[in-house]
This record gives structure tokens, C-alpha cells and sequence, in this order.
């Protein structure tokens, strides 16, 4: 196919050709910390930066229980600066999850949420819920303070202990539903980005659940 004058082809890496499915095993809460710093293999998640042409800069462990999810950010970059309400521009954490795990869909159901998180709070933001939801599928967004967030700043890098509550999460019932979507964006300044199963330049993440990853929960 050639390139018609004044067209732009949309760059494509390697983990367009795959849908990525992993397994996120049960943890009791409270304990997820102790295993991430033991370097438990169950719950560190596996790095796509070759597949997503990033720059692998932080560790990533996840682990569910009937509560909710916990999720640790282990950032080994220096904290620079954080913005709001582009949380993009600086140091963030976001993260996307399909409690039901639709793949036909191509915006977001009722049942899905994109979470944000900042090392550092700007004009008292430092956590929250952004998901933006056609009028048919609209509900209230979560309540701020029902996140937990534990920011660490450190010389050379920082951590983010986060808790996402069964409260926060429309349709959570893994009796039910064993598999939920999920993928996350960690954020840089100078929009340096680290993905997990959609990159920002291809697709609008936020919008295209169908894209984001499947995670098996596994007790």
C-alpha cells in the first residue's frame, strides 16, 4: 500500500499483534509489601517495555483479594514534579480496570474506571477517579478518600503503596467474574511513559478498554 501526499500512517509496535492475559493471585491484605520486597515472582508483573518500545524505569506488583486490588509502584527515578489535572505532564500513576473484562466494546462500559495517583499532592489532588463514561453508562465517580495511597520519596526513586477498595470498583464480584481488564500508565515529565498492554501513541487507552489486558484472578 503506498502513502497517499498528506496522509500520516499510525505507527504500530510490537504488542498490537497481541492480546496479553495474565494471572493475579490472591493476597491477604496487608501483606503484598512484604512480598514485593521479597521479589515474590507470583506478583511482579511482567515487563512488556519491548513490546510497548518503552524505556523500562519502574517494578510493578498486584495482587487481589474479595476487598479490593493492592498494587505497588516501585519508580527507580528520582521524583521530579507532579501536575494537575494533566497528570500526564509529570510523575503519575494511572491505572484502568474492566470489572467485567468486555472485549466488544469500544468505549467504556459502566464497569470501567481510570484511577490516578501523584507522588506528591498538587492543589490538594493527589488521587482519584477520572473515567469518562458515555451519558447512558454514567455513574458517580468513586469517593477520593476512599483510596489508599502511601507515596515513599527516596534520592534515586519512589514507591507508591496503593490500595483500590471493592467500594471504588463498579461490579467487582470475583465470585462471579474471575477476570477483570486491566493495564496501567506510569508517567515521567516530558511525557516519558511506561504502558502495560496499550501505548499511549497508538490508541486512546482511556477510551478503548477492548485493548487493555485480561487478568486471570487466581485464589
Amino acid at each position: 500500500m503506498f502513502k497517499e501526499k498528506g496522509e500520516q500512517f499510525v505507527p504500530i509496535t510490537p504488542i498490537n499483534f497481541f492480546q496479553i492475559c495474565l494471572d493475579c493471585f490472591y493476597v491477604e491484605p496487608g501483606i503484598l509489601q512484604n512480598l514485593a520486597e521479597k521479589k515474590n515472582q507470583n506478583y511482579g508483573l511482567p515487563d512488556l517495555s519491548s513490546l510497548c518500545a518503552d524505556d523500562n524505569f519502574a517494578d510493578v506488583f498486584m495482587g487481589w483479594n474479595e476487598g479490593g486490588f493492592e498494587i505497588i509502584f516501585k519508580v527507580k527515578k528520582k521524583f521530579e514534579e507532579a501536575y494537575y489535572p494533566d497528570v500526564t505532564k509529570g510523575d503519575s500513576v494511572e491505572l484502568f480496570f474492566d470489572t467485567r473484562d468486555v472485549k466488544t466494546s469500544g468505549y467504556n462500559t459502566r464497569f470501567c474506571h481510570h484511577f490516578f495517583f501523584l507522588p506528591e499532592a498538587v492543589e490538594g489532588y493527589q488521587k482519584g477517579e477520572k473515567t469518562h463514561f458515555r451519558s447512558e453508562d454514567s455513574h458517580e465517580l468513586c469517593d477520593p478518600s476512599e483510596l489508599k495511597l502511601k507515596s515513599v520519596l527516596k534520592n534515586k526513586e519512589y514507591i507508591l503503596y496503593l490500595e483500590i477498595p471493592k467500594s471504588c470498583l463498579f461490579g467487582y464480584d470475583p465470585e462471579q467474574f474471575g477476570r477483570i481488564g486491566f493495564t496501567y500508565r506510569i508517567n515521567r515529565p516530558r511525557f516519558q511513559s511506561q504502558h502495560f498492554s496499550v501505548v499511549t501513541e497508538d490508541y486512546q487507552l482511556e477510551q478503548q478498554p477492548s485493548l487493555w489486558s485480561s487478568a486471570k484472578l487466581i485464589k
